[in-house]
């Protein structure tokens, strides 16, 4: 499971993991809406890679945060990181696996749907279910957005979704975007009606 950056990893962890495809500074930027409403707030952190987004929400007051990876080499790497952080848990779960075994999901106050979306095979189910556990704010990015473009087509090519047709069905809100860092990602944030 996983592709190149198993090995090499997503986020660069001083100590643990230098070399990987971005910083977690490159990725605040555009969350800092988002870390600035994290105290006493619950966060669900889909596809949390090694929990350095995980454990910036944790720092800034999050209660609760959980994580979800399908890739378990990232995850040793995340429980290492966030060592300390008790109110940080990380699971080992494919999304799209996930949300059919919790048709009837736990609630958040803050969900992150950061890069993951786009990687399913059918990502409206699992972003019906992503929004269905969100009680408050809803961020998503994805790497297969255009900077104008709402339409989100997975990496395969074989499926895509109309983010704020989604977004407005499951009753949210848009609340605008975000676009921050040298690889120019966009964070869009919805938030319930």
């Amino acid at each position: 499971m996983g592709g190149p950056n198993v090995d090499k990893g997503w986020f660069s962890i001083p100590g643990i993991r230098e070399h990987a495809d971005r910083t977690i500074e490159e990725q605040l930027g555009a969350l800092k809406r988002a870390l600035a409403e994290a105290g006493g707030k619950t966060v669900l952190d889909l596809g949390c890679a090694e929990g350095a987004i995980s454990l910036e929400f944790a720092k800034a007051g999050a209660t609760r945060v959980l994580g979800l990876e399908v890739v378990e080499p990232h995850l040793a790497v995340a429980r290492k990181y966030c060592e300390g952080w008790p109110q940080i848990e990380f699971v080992c779960a494919h999304l799209g696996e996930w949300a059919v075994a919790h048709p009837e999901p736990e609630r958040f106050d803050i969900v992150l749907a950061l890069g993951v979306i786009h990687k399913l095979t059918y990502m409206e189910p699992a972003l019906r279910w992503a929004a269905k556990s969100c009680d408050d704010l809803f961020c998503f990015r994805s790497g297969a957005m255009g900077e104008g473009d709402y339409m989100v087509r997975n990496k395969r090519k074989t499926d895509q979704l109309n983010l704020p047709e989604v977004m407005r069905s499951c009753g949210f809100k848009d609340e605008g975007r975000v676009m921050h860092g040298e690889k120019r990602e966009i964070v869009h944030y919805w938030r319930r009606a």
